[in-house]
């Protein structure tokens, strides 16, 4: 009879967004592939929270695509989107007001790196 496997450390973020479900949660947003860390499989995740959102506002986010790009540096924006939305407890209506500021940085010619950093200094320090 094998002994029952000690979990230790803080759960994954997809236990704590989908509960028991999370195996099958990491699948579907990983699209069956083989990631190389939980940390990967977290940004999907929180990139997938942002995504939603975003999509469901689309209509009133115009030039929505500057930062919602295939590239993968678009994607540390989404990321960075989810996190607020599912760490910090922002709202959707704050979620949506960020987007329109990065899209707006993005036009100013503001590197994608440099948005990325500006969502993160105002999720961690509360200054927008």
């Amino acid at each position: 009879m094998e002994e029952e496997k000690k979990h230790r450390g803080r759960p994954s973020v997809t236990e704590k967004i989908a509960g028991s479900s999370a195996p099958h949660y990491e699948y579907v947003i990983t699209e069956g592939k083989k990631y190389r860390s939980k940390r990967s499989v977290a940004d999907a995740a929180y990139s997938l929270s942002a995504a939603v959102v975003l999509t469901e506002a689309a209509s009133e986010i115009e030039d929505l695509e500057l930062i919602c790009g295939p590239d993968y540096q678009c994607r540390s924006v989404l990321s960075q989107l989810g996190r607020m939305i599912r760490q910090d407890g922002f709202s959707k209506a704050d979620v949506v007001k960020v987007a329109k500021a990065a899209i707006q940085g993005k036009k100013d010619g503001y590197s994608i790196k440099e948005i990325e950093q500006y969502i993160r200094h105002g999720r961690m320090a509360g200054e927008w």
